[in-house]
């Protein structure tokens, strides 16, 4: 069990590494959120390689080689649940230290992007209106820590239900 914790916190400091070397690269008013948003989910996945290699490990030195999809699964979710915690107190570090502006600037990217697909002027002052709103709720940490759970844990479970798959062994 020690073994999954450790695959765990590596998953979670890769997550973190991850954020402070893209944010030194793409500092600046000009940052493209979706190519952030891109690298951000490849980030994600390289440290949920983790989960597969955790599950390996668990089988060839806990299980004599040997292990059912049900466990392999459950071992996976105990790796994706220590990096999905260390992810979500990650952020809520971050965001207030180095990223509290996140969205103005998040809001302008994706108003200025409606205007560039020609909606009217009242269809985007709506949507500037909902942005308001989500920034004002964003700013909260009980709305804030699931939203960012969510970035993070669905993914974690389609890679252990892939890992799983592929590592189970009778």
């Amino acid at each position: 069990m020690k073994r999954l914790i450790y695959f765990g916190l590596l998953a979670g400091v890769i997550n973190v590494i991850g954020w402070f070397v893209l944010d030194a690269f793409f500092q600046g008013d000009d940052f493209d959120f979706s190519l952030g948003e891109t690298l951000g989910y490849i980030a994600m996945l390289i440290a949920l390689s983790t989960v597969f290699f955790g599950i390996k490990s668990y089988r060839d030195k806990e299980l004599n080689g040997q292990i059912t999809f049900k466990n392999a699964f459950l071992k996976g979710l105990v790796i994706v649940s220590i990096a999905s915690f260390i992810y979500v107190v990650g952020w809520e570090i971050y965001y207030p230290n180095f990223q509290a502006d996140f969205g103005e600037k998040y809001s302008a990217y994706l108003i200025s992007n409606l205007e560039e697909q020609g909606l009217s002027s009242a269809e985007i002052a709506t949507e500037k209106a909902s942005m308001k709103e989500w920034m004002q709720m964003y700013k909260n940490p009980l709305y804030r820590v699931p939203m960012t759970l969510m970035e993070i844990f669905p993914l974690g479970l389609i890679v252990t239900l892939i890992s799983a798959l592929i590592l189970k062994r009778k």
